[in-house]
């Protein structure tokens, strides 16, 4: 699947004697650079990412490292090409892992929230992760306080959302499963009022929040 990605960073500037930004990144599969009102789409209105670029930094250029799920996460996590961290795969569809995979994101990566921690940052990690289905390899592991999401595409898993056979699609909060097979009729709602109690919860300290819709 070739997938067009959205990349937003919204900084607010946190109540503290050293001013040092807070991130929100939102990640989105099968989005347009152009679908969103701020970039010009004709008939489209997305008022809330309007605010987000207006109040935020909107970037005018940007390319995705790679056109599938695993290896564009990694890209964007670690600051590096997919075929340096070992994700690229060796196919046209690329390294995707999927629900039974072994592997991950290789563990000698760093990743943005792992140099963000010494720095006093509060982080987590919300929605499809996709880099990893084992302990390991999960948000926790990876330099993340929190983590509340899918492991992996909401279409590797059975629900009554998807014709896939076999393992029931789990939601995690940080390691635990918390339901299987996931709601997805309530996810993205779900998403959100996490992503919204993170920063009430944050916001007089400093925070990195990675959002990324499945």
């Amino acid at each position: 699947m070739i997938f067009a990605v959205l990349f937003v960073v919204v900084a607010f500037r946190a109540t503290s004697s050293v001013e040092l930004p807070n991130f929100v990144v939102l990640f989105a599969d099968d989005m347009g650079a152009g679908d969103p009102s701020v970039y010009g789409h004709p008939t489209i209105r997305t008022p809330n990412i309007d605010q987000l670029a207006s109040d935020g930094i909107r970037f005018t250029q940007w390319y995705s490292a790679f056109h599938v799920c695993s290896p564009s996460r990694a890209a964007l996590l670690t600051g590096r090409l997919p075929i340096r961290s070992g994700c690229a795969g060796s196919g046209p569809t690329g390294g995707v892992f999927i629900n039974t995979a072994v592997g991950g994101l290789p563990t000698n990566e760093t990743t943005i929230p792992q140099l963000l921690k010494p720095k006093g940052y509060a982080t987590a990690a919300v929605g499809k992760w996709h880099l990893g289905q084992r302990e390991e390899f999960l948000p926790t592991s990876r330099g993340f306080d929190e983590y509340f999401g899918i492991p992996y595409s909401d279409d590797m898993g059975a629900s009554a959302w998807t014709s896939e056979t076999g393992i029931p699609l789990p939601l995690l909060h940080n390691k635990t499963v918390i339901e299987q097979p996931t709601n997805l009729g309530t996810l993205t709602q779900r998403y959100a009022d996490y992503c919204h109690d993170f920063i009430e919860r944050n916001k007089d300290n400093h925070f990195f929040l990675y959002m990324a819709f499945n």
